[in-house]
């Protein structure tokens, strides 16, 4: 009865959640499990004495097969179709982090991170893409929002299960059950499979022409962020915390980023996005500075300024992408597919830049923080300074994990003015 004096789309919108719950809750659990082991396999290595370079490229690996993912999964899915592609994977992510935790070399740990990379690119394709495709422009941007708050609280879960006393082989079997079962939603859905997953198709030249602030924002962003989830546990554990405050010290990094990407994003939409990017890094870039000057290892502390730092460079990504976007009339599968491996270049190297630092001082996120991102606030400002932007195309700021290519169509088709494709010309003004 209540929909009988209510918009049809307030109506539509539960049944449309209802409706995607396996797919929603499939995402979930396996993404708890994903959370658990993002924080358990670098304390395991710290825990069999590996130095924080090797823990730094098992991370790079790990963001190495995210990219080989994004590339290469769309042409698997076209080839035997989602669901089929979305079990082999978690097939494989389950089985190569179980060997993880029976054996300790170092090149089947590499071998195996890059599997698991690989393997959680083309879940995250799958999952987006069958909700991009089984959502109406009217309803997405919403669907997006949900989406974002259960993957990114799943994950802080996973981090807080961390300081469950299992031990580490514990926690390897509790992560791969939660993948496993993750499966278990989507294998008994009897809805049909979305269209295939379009390819990633870019080119750098023409992106960097349309946008240098988005393309090096991207790329210092993911250096930062890439450095926090591939060797945060590590960071955690050099500056003394316990087993159970590394969750809480990756949970209140990922909430700060969860928190301050609304408000940010929606000051973005009321002036130039180039100064709420300068903004952010020169704000992080003292919250880094008062990190080492401080030089603090109580817990507290140590917790609220991951928090600031979580807050200031995780909506980095969407801004960068919102930022791109307004200046061209590039397709948003482009902009978006450049935006995401930039920022996934970053996030290859900020593991080993972190880690080789770590051998040197337990300050080194923070150290690569403040200098990445001072050159991002430098950089930005020139560009300030010498080019102006109209924001000719410009939509509202969707915000966004960086995830895959297609959680970039569905935020930003669910703000795009129906317009044929075969009609748009292409033009670019740059920042």
């Amino acid at each position: 009865m209540a929909c009988l004096i209510t918009p049809l789309s307030d109506c539509a919108m539960p049944t449309l959640l209802q409706s995607m719950f396996s797919l929603l809750f499939s995402a979930a659990i396996l993404l708890v499990g994903h959370g658990l082991q993002l924080t358990t396999v670098p304390l395991y290595a710290i825990h069999l004495g590996w130095a924080p370079e090797l823990v730094g490229y098992i991370g790079s690996s790990y963001f190495l097969g995210f990219v080989l993912g994004c590339l290469t999964v769309p042409r698997l899915v076209a080839r035997v179709g989602h669901i089929r592609v979305f079990t082999v994977l978690i097939a494989l992510f389950t089985s190569s982090l179980l060997l993880m935790g029976l054996v300790d070399n170092f090149v089947l740990w590499l071998v195996a991170r890059c599997l698991i990379g690989w393997g959680i690119a083309g879940i995250y394709m799958v999952i987006e893409s069958w909700l991009n495709d089984k959502t109406s422009a009217e309803h997405r941007g919403s669907v997006l929002s949900v989406y974002t708050v259960i993957s990114l609280s799943a994950i802080c879960l996973g981090q807080l299960l961390v300081g469950f006393e299992l031990g580490f082989a514990g926690l390897f079997m509790l992560a791969a059950a939660l993948l496993v079962l993750g499966i278990v939603p989507v294998g008994l859905t009897r809805r049909p499979a979305p269209q295939p997953i379009p390819a990633v198709s870019f080119s750098f030249t023409r992106l960097f022409a349309v946008s240098q602030v988005a393309m090096v924002g991207a790329f210092f962003g993911g250096l930062v962020t890439g450095g926090f989830w591939a060797l945060g546990p590590v960071v955690a554990n050099a500056n003394e915390l316990s087993p159970s405050q590394v969750g809480v010290f990756m949970a209140v990094t990922i909430l700060g980023g969860t928190l301050l990407q609304l408000p940010v994003g929606r000051l973005s939409d009321r002036i130039d996005r180039r100064y709420v990017i300068t903004g952010l890094a020169v704000v992080a870039v003292l919250t880094s500075i008062g990190a080492i000057l401080l030089d603090s290892r109580t817990p507290e502390v140590i917790y609220v300024t991951m928090f600031l730092l979580g807050g200031l460079s995780f909506p980095l990504y969407s801004l960068c992408l919102a930022h791109a976007n307004d200046n061209t009339d590039l397709s948003i599968m482009e902009v978006g597919s450049g935006v995401l491996m930039m920022n996934s270049v970053g996030s290859i190297l900020g593991p080993l830049i972190v880690s080789f630092l770590l051998g040197y001082t337990h300050m080194a996120l923070f150290i690569v923080s403040g200098v990445a991102l001072s050159v991002l606030a430098c950089w930005t400002l020139y560009r300030i300074r010498f080019h102006d932007v109209a924001r000719e195309h410009y939509e509202p700021f969707v915000s966004m994990r960086s995830t895959t290519q297609e959680m970039v169509e569905m935020g930003l088709e669910s703000e795009e003015p129906e317009e044929s494709s075969d009609t748009k010309v292409e033009t670019i003004n740059t920042d």
